[in-house]
């Protein structure tokens, strides 16, 4: 793959050709740049397969410079130094990215997705959807979903509730659509942290947003405005409440 670097750490660049001479042989470094200006020129000199990107450079962030570019016709790689709120960002929108200092097992394993099945366009959605969430509120950002077949950006605020099948989770949408995608419920309890989810039970992640009532027996159970309900563990009720009352 024809790839290019774009850090404005020269240190960073120098330890990605290494990392890539050694555990990438496929990957030829055929240009880099330390900005957004040098940046563009050498996308539009090398035409890459593959770019790995610094977020955070003198003279803007690589979001920046893929606004700059447009339509991309190459993959992307981040590379960043970000807190775990930026991380959920990125996660967000299913884009790779590395944190440094890169790690050689992180590297491969951002290689490996890059040289899969994700094509060029979704990966454009990716992209797009990351450097939109960007500039939006919580309650306004949206989220990447895929399944086997189909690629899905979904708003936040439109899903319901999250379900536990094994080490796959069951989205309920407002609209009614069930959406089946690979990843466990704890990577989604992560990802909303910040959002107004709650986990009543091991197999249950619910918006509170769309909370209707509370039905006390036992742990008990939540009623959800689209009738559907989900048990709440006894050691969650509490917590449960506290929740409730934050929102209030």
């Amino acid at each position: 793959m024809r790839t290019v670097l774009i850090d404005d750490d020269p240190v960073v660049r120098d330890n990605l050709k290494t990392l890539l001479s050694i555990y990438a042989k496929e990957c030829e470094v055929v240009g880099e740049a330390d900005g957004i200006k040098t940046g563009l020129a050498c996308l539009n000199e090398f035409e890459p397969d593959l770019l790995l990107l610094d977020v955070e450079m003198k003279d803007g962030t690589g979001f920046d410079l893929l606004a700059l570019y447009g339509q991309l016709d190459f993959k992307v790689i981040f590379v960043t130094g970000h807190d775990t709120y930026a991380i959920r960002a990125f996660k967000y929108s299913a884009v790779d990215y590395l944190l440094k200092p890169v790690d050689p097992e992180d590297l491969l394993r951002a290689l490996n997705k890059a040289r899969s099945a994700i094509t060029v366009e979704e990966q454009n959605v990716s992209v797009s959807n990351l450097v939109a969430n960007k500039g939006k509120s919580e309650a306004e950002q949206k989220i990447l979903l895929k399944d086997a077949e189909t690629v899905y950006l979904i708003a936040v605020k439109e899903i319901i509730r999250c379900e536990s099948e094994t080490n796959y989770t069951r989205f309920f949408l407002e609209d009614g659509r069930k959406l089946m995608i690979s990843k466990t419920l704890k990577e989604y309890e992560f990802l909303f942290e910040d959002q107004p989810f709650f986990r009543t039970h091991q197999s249950h992640l619910v918006n509170l947003s769309h909370f209707d009532r509370y039905e006390k027996r036992d742990g008990g159970l939540v009623h959800l405005k689209d009738g559907s309900t989900v048990p709440v563990a006894v050691r969650k009720k509490d917590a449960l409440m506290q929740a409730l009352e934050k929102m209030h």
